[in-house]
């Protein structure tokens, strides 16, 4: 569908008023000079139109396609058969299963883990050999690394006593200047500083003047208009609906089940027929609402607006408080303070100013004069330090550092246990892959020692399965309570019981995942190879607080000429293809505009967030998504072909009494939207019936 927008230029009127002319004729002939008609009695065939007063809008129809924000492409996490794999179209949550493969170990994966064994022996026997170094001396890079502290700390001293360069002296006599400057500039303020402090003064005063006036008459009356729209808003909701909104209703649900019933006896096309049922349901449940009436919560909604719009008034009418005038003469006065103190600077302001020079000067004086004794002597104590370092290290190393050295070889034990542990595994039969919830993927195998982001990741997600106790804290280490909780998990699910999770064993995503089609050829009983591709995993909701927020998005293309009328944030209506309305937030625009080959306009992509999900059956479909902009708020508006061109010149609607009686009434017209026209007139008002010619 090509974009449509729906707009009406100002420029525009001048049109409608001369098209309008010709009909208005008879009538405005038949006007006085004080601007009445003849006071007879309206026409039989007279057609008549409601004065209202709501928002004027512009609209924007755009289509997109509705998707899914997130996918995942799942990947053989290691060589085997596989034995078993989760059914398309599958929702998978937190702790469900996804393949189970039969690992048959490779030549290359057994070499590997072997390489992982070597490895950390070597590093095992690089720590005790850093341990036994240390206890039988420093080391001639350690000795080096001490000899080069002391050769700085010298160096930094000899730079102090330097004396200063050419460029320090001229940076500091500039600032000396510039202190100098703004001194001088006490006794001479310049004009531009004046004419603002002045103008700061003339926008007090007319705000002043404005707050004592009290308000316009055009502020009353707008306010007077909100009350009575909210009065016949809620008179209205009490009213309840009409015998022919109901029978629109009945008919409505009548021709849905008609529809049904054809559709049952003569198709077999099950989705026309899930159309058809949910097109019934729809229309049931319209006829429902509108039997029930408004609710509690609605009549006390309409009753809260009267109340404010009555209060509103009511300020309105009061004029500004005490304390606004208070304020605003503040404001005034304060004004006013601020240009005397510029024409007339105080004895702070200038002893402010001789303090910035004194400062300025005393700097300047300092760096010619070069560094105190204090200086020198904290610089001949730097040296003293790394002269001592030197030292302690010849001497032979601490309990500190033999300590440090200790827990490295503790550490290098820990990864010897480790590989050692994937080895023992490494014979395992059965590997199943599981859906755990995070952004963090799998990098590592997760085991005891280790912390991060990651590990808090996994404690969250043996919390929320219930294989965590009250010893289990989710704070990123990998402790034995978190050990503990991995076997139960374990053991509970049929795999190996370590007390370590491998990258092999889960796959981190966001949320609940729908598993798309898997790869051709992907079946039980066939070989996997790390990284063979097997499907896509679409993210369909993500955890929010306590509940879960779909990733529904509607992805659109917005023509670069609209591009005033959206921003991210902005709510808009997404309407299904079956005419379900969905509400909507514009969550991303792309700011670089591409050229639609369809339209040939340059467009951006813009991305729409849904509040509540659209049925999985509409993902791929294209969608309207349908953009407002209010351009005037709160506007008296009148169907345009009602305006008459008075003969003197401006224009008037033809005003139909309650006696039946018709009089014009002098109008001045604002913006022309789809047909309609703002007026602005003392004498209209919301629910007033003027006179449409024919």
């Amino acid at each position: 569908m090509t974009p449509q927008r729906k707009r009406r230029l100002l420029g525009t009127a001048a049109v409608a008023v001369v098209v309008i002319t010709a009909v208005a004729v008879t009538l405005v002939i038949a006007s006085d000079d004080t601007g009445r008609g003849t006071d007879q009695p309206a026409a039989a065939e007279i057609s008549t139109a409601t004065v209202t007063q709501r928002d004027l809008a512009e609209y924007l129809e755009i289509t997109g396609t509705l998707d899914y924000e997130g996918t995942v492409t799942l990947t053989s996490r290691d060589n085997g058969v596989l034995m078993h794999l989760a059914d398309e179209g599958t929702v998978l949550r937190r702790g469900e299963q996804i393949y189970l493969a039969r690992y048959e170990p490779s030549d290359a994966e057994t070499a590997r883990i072997l390489a992982g064994v070597a490895s950390a022996r070597d590093a095992l026997s690089a720590a005790a050999d850093k341990l036994s170094d240390a206890a039988s001396g420093p080391n001639e890079a350690d000795v080096a690394a001490a000899r080069a502290a002391v050769a700085e700390a010298v160096e930094a001293r000899d730079r102090l006593i330097e004396p200063p360069s050419p460029a320090e002296i001229s940076s500091a006599e500039a600032a000396a200047a510039a202190a100098s400057e703004a001194l001088d500039a006490l006794d001479n303020p310049t004009a531009g500083d004046l004419a603002a402090a002045r103008a700061e003064i003339a926008t007090a005063e007319v705000r002043l003047a404005d707050l004592r006036a009290g308000p316009s008459a055009a502020e009353i009356n707008a306010a007077q208009a909100a009350v009575q729209t909210a009065k016949q808003a809620l008179a209205d909701l009490r009213a309840g609906p009409s015998e022919a909104e109901i029978d629109t209703a009945e008919a409505a649900r009548l021709a849905a089940w008609e529809r049904l019933r054809d559709e049952l006896q003569y198709s077999d096309n099950d989705v026309e027929i899930e159309l058809a049922r949910a097109e019934l349901l729809t229309a049931e449940e319209a006829l429902a609402d509108l039997l029930a009436g408004p609710s509690d919560a609605e009549i006390d909604d309409a009753e809260a607006r009267v109340l404010t719009a009555e209060e509103t008034l009511a300020e309105l009418r009061a004029g500004p408080t005490q304390a606004e005038i208070d304020d605003a003469e503040a404001q005034v006065l304060a004004a006013r303070e601020r240009l005397d103190l510029l024409e007339n600077p105080t004895e702070v302001q200038y002893a402010q100013a001789r303090a910035d020079l004194d400062t300025a000067k005393e700097a300047l004086a300092e760096l010619r004069a070069g560094p105190t004794q204090a200086e020198i002597d904290t610089a001949d104590a730097s040296i003293l330090t790394a002269e001592r370092g030197l030292a302690d290290l010849l001497a032979g190393v601490t309990g500190a550092e033999l300590a440090a050295l200790e827990a490295s070889l503790a550490s290098a034990e820990a990864e010897l246990v480790s590989a050692q542990a994937e080895m023992a595994a490494h014979g395992e039969t059965y590997r199943p892959l599981y859906v755990l919830y995070g952004n963090i993927p799998t990098y590592r195998n997760m085991e005891v020692g280790l912390e991060g982001p990651d590990i808090r990741q996994l404690q969250e997600n043996l919390a929320s399965l219930g294989f965590g106790d009250e010893a289990l804290e989710v704070d990123g280490v990998f402790d034995e309570h978190t050990a503990t909780a991995v076997r139960r998990w374990q053991q509970e699910t049929g795999q190996h019981i370590d007390g370590v999770v491998s990258t092999a064993d889960v796959l981190f995503v966001t949320g609940p995942s729908v598993i798309g089609s898997w790869e051709q050829g992907v079946e039980t009983g066939q070989e996997l190879e790390v990284g063979k591709t097997l499907a896509s995993l679409t993210v369909v909701e993500t955890p929010e607080r306590d509940g879960m927020t779909t990733t529904q998005r509607v992805a659109a293309n917005l023509p670069l000429s609209d591009r005033d009328l959206v921003s991210v944030g902005v709510e808009v209506n997404v309407e299904l293809p079956d005419d379900t309305d969905l509400a909507g937030t514009v969550s991303a625009i792309n700011p670089s505009p591409i050229l639609d080959p369809e339209t040939g306009e340059n467009v951006v992509e813009v991305t729409i967030l849904l509040s509540e999900p659209a049925s999985p059956v509409w993902i791929g479909a294209t969608v309207t998504v349908e953009i407002t902009e209010t351009l005037i708020a709160n506007a008296l508006v009148v169907p345009a072909t009602a305006l008459l061109a008075l003969v003197e010149g401006g224009s008037a609607v033809e005003a139909l009494d309650a006696d039946g009686t018709t009089r014009l009434v002098g109008v001045e017209t604002g913006l022309f939207v789809d047909g309609d026209v703002e007026v602005i007139s003392a004498e209209l008002e919301a629910g007033m019936r003027i006179v449409v010619p024919r």
